[in-house]
């Protein structure tokens, strides 16, 4: 393997672990290792996730001069993608176990790729599959989530989400929570704060996404981007403290962003629809193959370099046996297909679904793959 390549950590310092700290720190039984970190939890928490933020983007910007409690380096998963991280997150359970394995995502079930951030076919609408009677849990195997648990508990709980990003995902990773659609993360913080200081007892999630709003359209080495990290940053940092000081405040991200120079279109790479059984699914930097049955690794290796694509071809066994995943339910791990694709440092590779979505192949910030940019993000305690 390419040593550009780094494996996530699912033992005690990894999103997975602060998902069952949190589990069994509202007296929840945890469904796998807790963080080898003392974050000497209140009984009121807020965790606050900024999409698309990476450690070494975090350290780059504000060059020593971050000012919290506590600062530490955890591992995502992988991929190294929303849907993923955040139902990790939510469940306490591994990708290899929850099934949500990237945002696109063959389901033989279905006999078709599915969008996991919005729940319906890739070409169709959000919600497809709840509106077509489907029942998630049932395509997820997913028991319970964080405030499900909570919820048997008597702990109350609330999620902040942008508006319009109820639904779809949501249905899976915020079931049992009350979803309250936020105008700006400034509101959502204030709202917050009011609501917490009803209750002894109480956990709230908010997700922003300025950060990765920015990494995608301009790069994470972008003066935008890292305009972007210090004011969300700071804007938290400060709002936090001055309204939900009587709360254990913890910052988080999903992923960090690889920068993307060379944005390859799959649909051109001729004759590779020849060796699959079904389109190049997955992320834009971990790419999911699902060979023919008369086709086999070399032929991709060879196929991608005659059209001088470089990466990481994994095959599904060996990312088992490395730990990608962390544990492993076999009943859903073939839904990666057959071969993991990584793209070298600085590319993506990319299949169009939909012949007006050419934006995607624009965007200078990607993710997905396993370069320490993309899988490390910070922990704070505020």
């Amino acid at each position: 393997m390419s040593k550009s390549l780094s494996i996530p950590d699912y033992a005690g310092l990894g999103i997975q672990n602060l998902a069952n700290t949190l589990l069994s720190h509202f007296g929840a039984v945890s469904r796998g290792p807790k963080l080898k970190l003392d974050l000497d939890l209140d009984k009121r928490v807020v965790l606050i996730l900024i999409d698309g933020l990476s450690y070494q983007d975090l350290i780059d910007v504000f060059n020593g001069q971050l000012q919290v409690s506590k600062l530490y380096r955890l591992s995502s998963v992988f991929p190294t993608t929303t849907s993923t991280v955040l139902t990790t997150l939510f469940t306490g359970l591994s990708p290899g176990q929850h099934g949500v394995l990237g945002p696109n995502l063959y389901l033989k079930e279905l006999g078709a790729i599915v969008n996991t951030l919005s729940m319906g076919l890739v070409i169709g609408e959000r919600d497809g599959l709840h509106k077509a009677g489907y029942d998630l849990r049932r395509l997820f195997p997913i028991k319970s989530t964080i405030f499900e648990e909570l919820n048997a508990l008597g702990v109350r709980n609330r999620v902040y989400v942008p508006k319009g990003l109820s639904g779809g995902l949501s249905r899976i990773t915020y079931a049992g929570s009350e979803i309250v659609e936020y105008a700006t993360y400034y509101d959502a913080l204030v709202n917050a704060a009011k609501f917490m200081n009803e209750y002894d007892t109480i956990f709230v999630h908010i997700y922003i996404t300025t950060v990765d709003s920015a990494a995608h359209k301009y790069g994470p080495d972008s003066e935008e981007t890292k305009v972007v990290i210090r004011e969300t940053i700071d804007s938290v940092i400060r709002l936090s403290r001055n309204y939900l000081n009587k709360s254990t405040v913890l910052i988080t991200a999903d992923h960090g962003h690889d920068e993307v120079i060379k944005g390859i279109r799959a649909n051109d790479v001729q004759e590779l629809l020849r060796v699959l059984s079904v389109p190049p699914y997955g992320d834009a930097r971990a790419i999911y193959l699902k060979l023919n049955a008369e086709n086999s690794i070399s032929d991709i290796a060879t196929l991608l370099e005659q059209h001088n694509i470089r990466g990481n071809l994994i095959r599904r066994e060996d990312a088992i046996n490395m730990g990608l995943f962390g544990e492993v339910n076999r009943d859903i791990i073939d839904r990666v297909g057959d071969i993991i694709f990584i793209p070298s440092s600085g590319s993506s590779f990319i299949y169009l679904y939909k012949p007006d979505n050419e934006e995607i192949l624009s965007f200078r910030g990607q993710h997905g793959g396993l370069s320490e940019r993309e899988l490390y993000v910070p922990l704070i305690q505020v």
